[in-house]
Protein backbone atom coordinates (compact mmCIF):
# COMPACT_ATOMS: atom_id res chain seq x y z
CA UNK A 1 0.00 0.00 0.00
CA UNK A 2 1.46 3.60 -0.65
CA UNK A 3 1.73 6.30 1.22
CA UNK A 4 -1.20 8.11 -0.28
CA UNK A 5 -3.50 5.13 0.29
CA UNK A 6 -2.88 5.31 4.08
CA UNK A 7 -3.44 8.85 4.36
CA UNK A 8 -6.33 8.30 2.74
CA UNK A 9 -8.14 5.70 4.94
CA UNK A 10 -6.17 7.72 7.97
CA UNK A 11 -8.74 10.47 7.28
CA UNK A 12 -11.72 8.46 6.58
CA UNK A 13 -11.59 6.27 9.75
CA UNK A 14 -10.72 9.70 11.53
CA UNK A 15 -13.75 11.10 10.11
CA UNK A 16 -15.94 7.79 10.84
CA UNK A 17 -14.96 7.97 14.51
CA UNK A 18 -15.92 11.73 14.79
CA UNK A 19 -18.87 11.48 13.30
CA UNK A 20 -20.20 7.67 13.81
CA UNK A 21 -22.96 8.42 16.12
CA UNK A 22 -24.70 11.86 13.85
CA UNK A 23 -23.76 9.34 10.19
CA UNK A 24 -25.40 6.38 11.91
CA UNK A 25 -28.92 8.63 12.96
CA UNK A 26 -29.01 10.45 10.31
CA UNK A 27 -29.24 7.28 7.98
CA UNK A 28 -31.88 6.25 10.46
CA UNK A 29 -34.13 8.93 10.19
CA UNK A 30 -33.84 8.56 6.40
CA UNK A 31 -34.77 5.17 6.25
CA UNK A 32 -37.95 5.49 8.40
CA UNK A 33 -39.12 8.50 6.42
CA UNK A 34 -38.32 6.53 3.53
CA UNK A 35 -40.58 3.24 5.03
CA UNK A 36 -43.25 5.12 6.35
CA UNK A 37 -43.94 7.30 2.80
CA UNK A 38 -43.94 4.07 1.06
CA UNK A 39 -46.27 2.56 3.83
CA UNK A 40 -48.47 5.60 3.16
CA UNK A 41 -48.57 5.39 -0.45
CA UNK A 42 -49.38 1.76 -0.94
CA UNK A 43 -52.07 2.26 1.67
CA UNK A 44 -53.96 4.90 -0.40
CA UNK A 45 -53.68 3.19 -3.01
CA UNK A 46 -55.64 0.22 -1.33
CA UNK A 47 -58.28 2.63 -0.52
CA UNK A 48 -58.63 4.42 -3.45
CA UNK A 49 -62.18 6.48 -3.86
CA UNK A 50 -63.73 7.71 -6.93
CA UNK A 51 -63.76 11.56 -7.21
CA UNK A 52 -66.17 14.02 -6.62
CA UNK A 53 -67.58 15.40 -9.77
CA UNK A 54 -69.90 18.76 -9.25
CA UNK A 55 -72.19 19.62 -12.43
CA UNK A 56 -73.05 23.00 -13.14
CA UNK A 57 -76.65 21.93 -13.72
CA UNK A 58 -76.88 20.50 -10.83
CA UNK A 59 -76.25 23.92 -8.71
CA UNK A 60 -78.45 25.77 -11.32
CA UNK A 61 -81.46 23.19 -10.28
CA UNK A 62 -80.59 23.61 -6.59
CA UNK A 63 -80.82 27.27 -6.92
CA UNK A 64 -84.54 26.81 -8.27
CA UNK A 65 -84.95 24.13 -5.64
CA UNK A 66 -84.56 27.00 -3.13
CA UNK A 67 -87.02 29.41 -4.64
CA UNK A 68 -89.61 26.67 -5.03
CA UNK A 69 -89.50 25.73 -1.31
CA UNK A 70 -89.49 29.33 -0.41
CA UNK A 71 -93.02 29.50 -2.92
CA UNK A 72 -94.54 26.36 -1.72
CA UNK A 73 -93.60 27.68 2.04
CA UNK A 74 -95.19 30.77 1.86
CA UNK A 75 -98.07 30.49 -1.02
CA UNK A 76 -101.35 31.77 0.03
CA UNK A 77 -104.57 29.17 -0.39
CA UNK A 78 -106.22 29.33 -3.77
CA UNK A 79 -109.02 32.30 -4.47
CA UNK A 80 -112.52 31.46 -4.20
CA UNK A 81 -113.41 30.61 -7.43
CA UNK A 82 -110.95 27.50 -7.30
CA UNK A 83 -111.83 26.17 -4.03
CA UNK A 84 -115.13 25.65 -5.92
CA UNK A 85 -113.89 22.17 -6.60
CA UNK A 86 -116.03 19.09 -5.86
CA UNK A 87 -114.95 16.35 -3.29
CA UNK A 88 -115.70 13.62 -5.39
CA UNK A 89 -113.16 14.71 -8.28
CA UNK A 90 -110.78 15.16 -5.52
CA UNK A 91 -111.40 11.85 -4.50
CA UNK A 92 -110.75 10.49 -7.71
CA UNK A 93 -107.81 12.19 -8.48
CA UNK A 94 -106.19 11.18 -5.62
CA UNK A 95 -107.01 7.70 -5.52
CA UNK A 96 -106.03 7.26 -9.88
CA UNK A 97 -102.32 7.09 -8.91
CA UNK A 98 -101.68 6.13 -12.83
CA UNK A 99 -102.94 9.82 -13.73
CA UNK A 100 -100.62 11.24 -11.24
CA UNK A 101 -98.19 13.01 -13.66
CA UNK A 102 -98.12 16.52 -11.87
CA UNK A 103 -99.36 16.63 -8.08
CA UNK A 104 -100.38 19.50 -5.95
CA UNK A 105 -101.44 20.16 -2.67
CA UNK A 106 -104.83 21.07 -1.54
CA UNK A 107 -103.52 24.04 0.96
CA UNK A 108 -101.52 25.57 -2.19
CA UNK A 109 -101.89 27.20 -5.61
CA UNK A 110 -98.49 25.12 -7.27
CA UNK A 111 -98.45 22.58 -8.73
CA UNK A 112 -95.17 20.51 -9.34
CA UNK A 113 -94.37 17.05 -11.07
CA UNK A 114 -94.67 13.94 -9.70
CA UNK A 115 -91.07 13.47 -9.30
CA UNK A 116 -90.46 16.77 -8.22
CA UNK A 117 -88.97 16.86 -4.32
CA UNK A 118 -91.48 18.79 -3.18
CA UNK A 119 -94.22 16.93 -4.90
CA UNK A 120 -92.61 13.80 -2.41
CA UNK A 121 -93.49 16.14 0.78
CA UNK A 122 -96.96 16.80 0.21
CA UNK A 123 -99.01 14.59 2.77
CA UNK A 124 -101.35 11.61 0.93
CA UNK A 125 -104.27 13.38 2.35
CA UNK A 126 -103.35 16.46 0.52
CA UNK A 127 -102.58 15.51 -2.38
CA UNK A 128 -104.50 16.19 -5.49
CA UNK A 129 -102.88 14.77 -8.62
CA UNK A 130 -103.48 15.80 -12.24
CA UNK A 131 -102.94 14.00 -15.38
CA UNK A 132 -101.76 16.53 -17.27
CA UNK A 133 -100.79 20.04 -16.87
CA UNK A 134 -103.97 21.73 -18.43
CA UNK A 135 -106.03 19.99 -16.17
CA UNK A 136 -103.87 21.87 -13.47
CA UNK A 137 -104.58 25.21 -15.32
CA UNK A 138 -108.45 24.75 -15.98
CA UNK A 139 -108.47 24.01 -12.18
CA UNK A 140 -106.59 27.27 -10.60
CA UNK A 141 -103.43 25.69 -10.02
CA UNK A 142 -100.30 27.33 -11.15
CA UNK A 143 -96.79 25.76 -12.16
CA UNK A 144 -94.45 25.56 -9.68
CA UNK A 145 -90.94 27.74 -10.79
CA UNK A 146 -88.75 24.62 -9.88
CA UNK A 147 -89.63 21.97 -11.67
CA UNK A 148 -92.47 23.39 -14.15
CA UNK A 149 -90.90 25.49 -17.22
Amino acid sequence: MSIKDRLKSSRLAGFWLVYEQKIVLAVGIVLVAVISFEAGFLHGQKNKQEPVVVNKATAAQVASANVCQNTVQTSNPKNTSSSSKSASSETTATTDNQKCVFVASKNSNKYHMATCQFAQKIKPENKVCFASADEAIQRGYQGAKCCIK
